[in-house]
């Protein structure tokens, strides 16, 4: 169980770090995270606040998971400790989020995924399931945890790898799904 735990933290700690990063990587690009908000619901007094909570959470959960991801690997029971608090935070945002992005879909709002940074892309039906998978795999995750354990390194290393090829996809998600399905309308 400590390989679906290792690749759980790597992937849901580098898509919380990059989405983090994202955000905050421009001059403007914030302000446009901020005002994008009140498409998801969140009354526009409010905007700030979300926003900023919810770029925290994703940098302590990062900040949380990244290294829980190395101890894994390693051995050491620090990592366990980290991972199970990482991704029950993980979980708990990817299940608001992905609450917040079915509302907006299903009203069509015309919401925006500004999830890695700046975007016109409106929202789908896509975008709900990318979320909901990325609860199943923190729910995952949180359930193995508890039986981490030793391991072979070489095992434990190539989860975590194929955690890092699972974070890859989800921050290109739009490229891939564009590739496969066709393209979403942008955003008016």
């Amino acid at each position: 169980m400590n390989h679906v735990a290792a690749f759980a933290a790597v992937l849901c700690g580098l898509v919380l770090a990059v989405s983090s990063a994202g955000k905050v990587r421009g001059k403007g690009v914030y302000a446009e995270f901020v005002a994008s908000v009140p498409a998801f619901g969140v009354p526009a007094r409010w905007a700030r606040r979300f926003a900023a909570v919810t770029l925290a959470a994703e940098f302590v959960i990062a900040a949380l998971l990244l290294p829980a991801a190395g101890l894994i690997v390693a051995g050491a029971v620090a990592g366990r400790w980290l991972a199970i608090s990482g991704l029950v935070l993980a979980f708990g945002l990817f299940g608001v989020l992905t609450a917040a992005v079915w509302r907006a879909v299903a009203r069509r709002t015309g919401a925006v995924c500004r999830c890695f940074g700046p975007a016109r892309t409106a929202l789908a039906y896509r975008h709900v399931v990318r979320n909901a998978l990325l609860l199943l795999v923190a729910a995952a995750g949180v359930l193995a945890v508890p039986g981490t354990g030793g391991g072979e390194p070489v095992g434990l290393t190539l989860a975590a790898a194929l955690g890092v090829v699972g974070a890859v996809a989800v921050v290109r998600f739009e490229d891939l799904a564009e590739l496969f399905a066709g393209a979403v309308p942008e955003a008016r």
